[in-house]
């Protein structure tokens, strides 16, 4: 599973479209969640440039006037959109997720800076999950609020005002039982352009039933180019037994094909993004088209094991 959450401040530049197709194409991204298109029509042609092939849908929420805007597209063999409910600042999609089809809320926010209007938002995203049957809950954009302190840098003093709005974003999310996961990266997603100032202002929020369905989840603060936002990237890892090895035996060298094959397989093997992507990718092929091949040529040896431990203990059982 991976899911990227941009606030992209306008998605009509080209320059836009090719680094969001980069990241999904490079991340391999099976849903994207865009707050502030600024567009008040989307169109599917614009989704094909930016998510890079056809195996999409999407569901859009028009900008005002130019401001706001959320788009969401998603892979359509992954996510299967069974119902859409669209509110002030929010897009959510209810569906199932996966070859397992696990019922799910995906919720893509793009909060106000004025906080009656936050408050406003909250409300509805609370009483939707009060409402709602699915356990598994993921709300996740730009939330524009904090939650300690220490996600706000360079302003020199916090009003009241500002630490009343964390007080009430902090009980909107427990309200909504939902949680933070770890995050990996920057620690700030929001940069004023002259650098003196940076926020928090992004981020994945899963409810418990999302983190008990999916339970290594964590969030990624990618680097920041086309946007005054950090790209959020959702990354789930079953188990991290770290790097493995690319291994080779020594009698594969030694044999007619080997070295024909491996040619064949690397020409054959088309990936798309930067160079070592594509290099790491196609190592990773190569190794399962490897592993083939032996069985092929060499025979499957652990089936021989197999057979042999079973003729072993026909034998015992005779004696």
């Amino acid at each position: 599973m991976k899911m990227l959450s941009f606030n992209v401040r306008g998605v009509a530049s080209r320059v836009k479209w090719r680094r969001i197709r980069e990241i999904v194409v490079e991340e391999q991204v099976d849903m994207i969640l865009i707050q502030e298109t600024k567009l008040q029509e989307v169109s599917t042609r614009l989704c094909y440039a930016l998510w890079g092939d056809g195996n999409f849908d999407w569901k859009a929420k028009p900008a005002i006037n130019r401001a706001g805007g959320l788009l969401c597209i998603w892979r359509k063999d992954t996510f299967k959109l069974h119902d859409c409910l669209m509110g002030n600042g929010f897009i959510g999609l209810l569906g199932s997720w996966g070859e397992h089809e696990v019922d799910c809320v995906i919720v893509n926010v793009y909060s106000s800076c004025i906080l009656e209007e936050k408050r406003t938002l909250w409300a509805q995203l609370v009483e939707w999950k009060r409402r709602s049957a699915v356990l598994a809950w993921c709300v996740a954009g730009d939330f524009n609020a904090i939650r300690p302190v220490d996600e706000r840098r360079g302003v020199a003093e916090m009003s009241n005002h500002i630490l009343n709005e964390i007080a009430e974003f902090n009980s909107f999310i427990d309200n909504l039982e939902v949680m933070d996961i770890p995050i990996h990266g920057r620690k700030y997603t929001w940069f004023k352009p002259n650098g003196q100032s940076m926020s928090r202002l992004d981020r994945f929020l899963v409810s418990q039933g999302w983190a008990s369905t999916w339970p290594h989840c964590f969030q990624v603060v990618l680097d920041r180019d086309i946007s005054d936002h950090c790209p959020l990237l959702l990354r789930l890892v079953a188990q991290n037994w770290g790097p493995k090895p690319f291994r080779v035996l020594n009698c594969w060298f030694q044999h007619h094909s080997f070295k024909k094959f491996v040619e064949d397989s690397w020409t054959k093997l088309q990936v798309q993004g930067r160079g070592i992507f594509i290099f790491k990718e196609k190592l990773k092929m190569l190794k399962a088209d490897l592993k083939k091949w032996n069985v092929k040529v060499f025979g499957d040896v652990n089936a021989s094991r197999r057979g042999l431990v079973k003729r072993l203990g026909e034998l015992d059982a005779l004696a």
